[in-house]
């Protein structure tokens, strides 16, 4: 019997349809970010007609969205006023804390590579981070860091500091730190350590306004370096690594080989980053970002630490849900 209301085909079967619906609900929560819908209800309720006149859009088209937005919860209906609900006004209005619009906006840049995923299986070169070869960039280098920050918010940075110790020390050097996020949450839980964020100019501004933000200034220092010419430092009890180890091109050896040098003895080498299973055939979020930038498997990363020096190399459990492992070692 075909036509039956359970089985595991039809299970199958529902999955597979789920996820081809997905991206509808992404595209239609990135549209209603970068229209201005969430800071518009942000500031007052309104109808869809006023929401549309103030953002320049069509009043049909607002109100369509909205009735989304409605079914996803993150806005809610009173005769023809729509207001924002809880939910949406803690991560869709910049002023809050867990704000997760730049991340919203990162990843309506990055889907050009997915939309275009056909042609690259097929040959194409030129890479996610532009249009066409010799066009302008698709993504904003704040919306990129500032997205950095937002997925941190939402609960990574807290776990990395609840589950990593660095009882004891007290001074770490987090290496293309971006927004200094996972330094402020070790700091946080440790307060005798302080941490320096090492980047880029246009990153150590960004940074210092997230910072700043936090009110950590005192404990979360900063420095611009660039990790191709630039050493890591030196005497640092500490150095971290969040998600610059991406796969084969990263040159994972020669900045290993960096925050050796600058660990003391006993020094603690700490990498999060987006890594494979030994037979490379998950978890799905680390698949992802291989096809897209590149990935390490576990057993490929921990040849790289040991062949750097480096010693009792644990790995730290992480929720499924984040995507990343947490590696620990220790300098000889």
């Amino acid at each position: 019997m075909i036509f039956k209301k359970r089985s595991r085909e039809i299970r199958w079967a529902c999955q597979v349809n789920e996820l081809s619906w997905n991206y509808r609900v992404a595209r239609a929560i990135q549209a209603a970010h970068a229209t201005g819908i969430f800071e518009r209800l942000g500031k007052s309720s309104a109808t869809a007609a006023t929401v549309a006149a103030d953002r320049k859009l069509d009043a049909e088209k607002v109100d369509q969205l909205l009735i989304v937005m409605a079914a996803l919860g993150l806005v809610r209906r009173s005769g023809e006023t729509w207001q924002l609900t809880p939910k949406s006004r803690t991560t869709l209005v910049s002023a809050s804390p867990f704000y997760q619009g730049n991340i919203i906006a990162h990843s309506a840049q990055v889907a050009a590579f997915w939309n275009d995923l056909e042609s690259i299986l097929r040959g194409k070169k030129g890479g996610w981070g532009r249009v066409a070869k010799g066009g302008p960039a698709i993504r904003s280098h704040r919306d990129f860091i500032l997205a950095m920050h937002n997925m941190a918010m939402a609960g990574r940075a807290a776990e990395f500091g609840d589950r990593v110790s660095v009882k004891g020390r007290r001074t770490l050097m987090d290496i293309g730190g971006g927004p200094g996020t996972y330094s402020m949450a070790l700091c946080e839980r440790n307060p005798r350590l302080t941490a320096t964020v090492f980047d880029l100019p246009k990153t150590i501004r960004i940074a210092r306004e997230v910072i700043a933000r936090f009110g950590m200034q005192d404990r979360v220092r900063t420095v611009v370096g660039d990790w191709d010419k630039d050493e890591f430092g030196r005497a640092k009890d500490v150095v971290l690594m969040s998600n610059i180890l991406h796969g084969p091109t990263s040159g994972a050896e020669m900045k290993l080989a960096k925050a050796h040098r600058a660990l003391v003895p006993g020094g603690l080498l700490i990498i999060q980053d987006f890594l494979m299973n030994a037979e490379k055939t998950g978890p799905l979020i680390p698949a992802i970002f291989n096809m897209m930038v590149g990935a390490f498997s576990l057993p490929e990363m921990t040849g790289h630490i040991a062949a750097a020096g480096f010693r009792n190399i644990r790995k730290v459990a992480m929720p499924e849900n984040v995507g990343a492992t947490i590696l620990t070692a220790v300098k000889q």
